[in-house]
């Protein structure tokens, strides 16, 4: 995105840390309070002990104690009193926040003592749960030695020297940051307003290191503290043109992330402070033509519609998934492009009557994979939809199991049609966890695509379903697996595909720079091909099936061809019952359930789909003769 050199120097270099402030601003900005205890001494009579005891937290209440009593009180038991005339007193902070007073008194009477013993307690917080630690002559020569090996052009060598100056300032190093992203905050309310000069070199050396993510972040650390540190007094003119430099590299760095409207905003202000820089004028110009870019984008953006593709081999939960969208309570109206490889449309009907209905609109692409054969009839769906349904909130498209969601994604792109009237929102990738390492695994023949790694390689959200099948340690390899294919996809953990749909509607996250990352040719012209020992085929019955029977048979099915019937699913007309039974297979695992009841005027017959690798249907058919009830 930037479109010229950028040759980078602080407005001046000849200040130095002394003349900056450094030296005179050894301690904080702003004054903080240890929490300790404070103790006074015990008191005592001759005839009891007395005891006064001050304990106080930093920011709230004290707490006191007072105690009389009689008995013995040894001095041995009590490390922390303060002793004074036989009295003993000390105080105690709580790492909670509760502060305690002991108070303790002590007389010697004859043979006798006595003590008082009291306690008390306050509440109270610190302000400042990070406490910085600095050592500023320190911090000043690293800073001197670092603008040194800056001038020099070292800049690997000068942010050594910046960050060990900042870290003796008493800013945070960087793990720890990691460990608690509050400390940085913390310790910035705390520190030194001098460190601001520190921190703008670090900002810089950053930026020309292409490192615009912490320069980003020193820049406006820099900019928070020079704005609190000139509050109340003028700044000189060279540091009122550094404090300009500071919010230019903010600017330029936040360019680079895609933040032009807010990278405007610190430019701008740069150029008022010094409005004749002609390399900040250069950048501010990108930058206003970027963000005109996105204001033009973003009014096409929201005449189009947004369509999300839901992917994901054989058996993962795609259409379980669909479901669970069309029926969750988010109050969208969805139009759903349905399709299936094979030649029957089984999903249709695991669908239910969802056909058309006042929430949903679902349109069946035609006979065979939406991806290569049907890819025309996918592009007449979208185009009828977006003109005929004005109403619509979007569009989600089911794809086969055995789809390259490359062909897919690139409609949204070399259609003009449908890039006019719609948009690609993102690409939801349903993984079935028990199975998706032996998918991945799979040798296909020469020239073929892997189909569950392009669909796990384009996703922008992976589902991992069915975790109930699998172990927190095969789960775990699952993710290594998915990771080592697409690292910066966002991962969820489902069962039975239940997830909240705004996690994956309306997400805009489908990016064409990632993908050309993934697979370099994705706007040309391509040919998916598929491996042809992959196949599927139907049977359909019309008698009625004994459940039984019908389970005994698939389970030994399985048994001996589970590694090549990749899926297998249906509907099924059992005898003596009024419902229909739905049938799914992946693998080695089977599942039935009753749906809904066989309507007065359908047809009643069992519908059976069988996709695999080199399939003897001849085998299949002749044996499920023998299910007839």
């Amino acid at each position: 995105r930037r479109t010229h050199a950028i040759a980078l120097r602080p407005m001046s270099t000849k200040r130095s840390s002394e003349d900056a402030g450094l030296k005179m601003e050894a301690s904080q900005d702003k004054k903080t309070k240890t929490d300790e205890g404070h103790s006074h001494k015990g008191e005592t009579s001759d005839k009891e002990g007395g005891g006064h005891g001050h304990g106080q937290k930093e920011g709230h209440t004290e707490g006191h104690g007072h105690g009389h009593g009689h008995g013995d009180h040894k001095e041995e038991d009590c490390d922390e009193c303060e002793k004074k005339d036989g009295g003993h007193a000390h105080g105690h902070d709580k790492k909670d926040g509760d502060s305690h007073g002991h108070g303790h008194g002590q007389k010697k009477d004859g043979d006798s003592h006595s003590h008082g013993h009291g306690h008390a307690h306050g509440h109270g917080h610190s302000h400042h749960k990070y406490k910085i630690k600095a050592n500023v002559p320190k911090a000043n020569e690293q800073f001197t030695e670092g603008q040194k090996l800056f001038n020099m052009g070292r800049l690997a060598d000068a942010l050594r020297q910046f960050t060990a100056a900042v870290e003796n300032m008493g800013f945070p190093k960087q793990e720890e940051i990691r460990k608690d992203p509050n400390c940085a905050a913390q310790a910035l309310e705390q520190i030194s307003g001098a460190t601001w000069l520190i921190l703008y070199y670090r900002a810089i050396t950053f930026f020309k290191l292409s490192n615009f993510s912490d320069a980003s972040q020193d820049a406006g650390r820099a900019l928070k503290l020079f704005e609190r540190r000139f509050k109340d007094k003028k700044p000189s003119p060279e540091e009122l043109n550094n404090y300009a430099s500071t919010l230019w590299v903010r600017g330029s760095a936040l360019m680079e992330f895609g933040a032009y409207k807010e990278a405007s905003k610190h430019v701008g202000k740069a150029l008022e402070i010094c409005p004749n820089n002609q390399m900040w004028k250069e950048t501010y110009e990108i930058i206003m033509e970027q963000v005109d870019h996105q204001k033009k984008m973003a009014e096409r953006d929201s005449k189009r519609m947004p369509v999300t593709i839901i992917t994901g081999f054989l058996g993962a939960g795609k259409t379980t998934l669909v479901n669970h969208i069309l029926s969750a309570k988010h109050g969208k109206k969805l139009a759903v492009v349905e399709n299936e490889f094979g030649a029957e449309n089984i999903d249709s009907k695991l669908l239910g009557k969802r056909k058309e209905s006042a929430n949903e609109v679902i349109v069946e692409a035609s006979n065979g994979c939406v991806c290569c054969t049907v890819r025309g009839d996918l592009i007449e769906a979208i185009n009828k939809l977006c003109n005929t349904y004005n109403d619509l909130d979007g569009i989600l498209i089911e794809t086969t199991g055995m789809a390259d969601p490359t062909p897919v994604a690139q409609t949204f792109y070399m259609d003009r049609d449908v890039a006019t009237v719609s948009k690609l929102d993102g690409i939801v990738t349903v993984c079935n966890s028990k199975h998706i390492l032996q998918n991945l695994a799979e040798k296909k023949a020469d020239g073929a695509v892997n189909e569950a790694k392009q669909q796990i390689a384009f996703a922008d959200v992976i589902l991992l379903n069915k975790t109930d099948l699998v172990t927190k340690e095969e789960l775990a390899k699952v993710k290594a697996g998915i990771k080592s294919v697409n690292a910066t996809a966002k991962m969820i953990e489902t069962e039975r595909s239940k997830v909240d749909p705004s996690h994956l509607l309306g997400i805009n996250a489908f990016s064409v720079e990632r993908i050309l990352d993934v697979q370099p040719d994705f706007m040309d012209d391509r040919q998916t091909n598929h491996d042809e020992s992959v196949s599927s085929f139907v049977v359909r019955l019309k008698a009625p099936v004994d459940l039984e029977l019908f389970q005994e048979w698939m389970q030994e099915l399985l048994r001996n061809k589970s590694a090549d019937l990749y899926r297998s699913k249906g509907l099924l007309y059992a005898s003596g019952s009024e419902s229909k039974f739905v049938y799914h297979t992946v693998h080695e695992v089977m599942e039935i359930e009753e749906a809904e009841p066989w309507g007065k005027d359908e047809k009643k017959e069992s519908i059976f789909v069988f996709i695999g690798k080199d399939l003897n249907r001849t085998e299949i058919e002749s044996s499920m003769k023998d299910l007839v009830a």
